[in-house]
């Protein structure tokens, strides 16, 4: 059963660009090693740069596992964790509707 999932979090201010780098590469993994993670996107706040949210599909609890044990996702949280205001928000969500396939 697939798994939605949203990450969301504040930053410093003075490591907004920090983190903003350390997104990509994390991205650019999943893209091209994760192929049961369907959906990965990172938002920025317009109105609050320095808050971000992470929109993730896993296919299964396997692909949830792959990619929280992936040597990006450890870089990520090494460089990011730090920099948090409080703790990264987790939350999963049952799908009700979506245009995606």
């Amino acid at each position: 059963m697939p798994i939605y999932m949203t990450a969301q979090y504040q930053v410093h201010p003075s490591q907004i660009e920090k983190v903003k780098e350390s997104i990509r590469p994390l991205v650019e993994h999943v893209k091209n090693h994760e192929p049961l993670t369907t959906i990965y996107i990172a938002q920025q706040q317009i109105l609050n740069p320095s808050k971000f949210m992470h929109i993730l599909r896993f296919e299964d609890e396997a692909a949830l596992k792959i990619h929280q044990s992936s040597p990006a996702s450890a870089q990520f949280v090494q460089t990011v964790y730090p920099q948090t205001l409080n703790p990264i928000e987790f939350m999963e969500y049952n799908l009700i509707a979506t245009v995606n396939p």
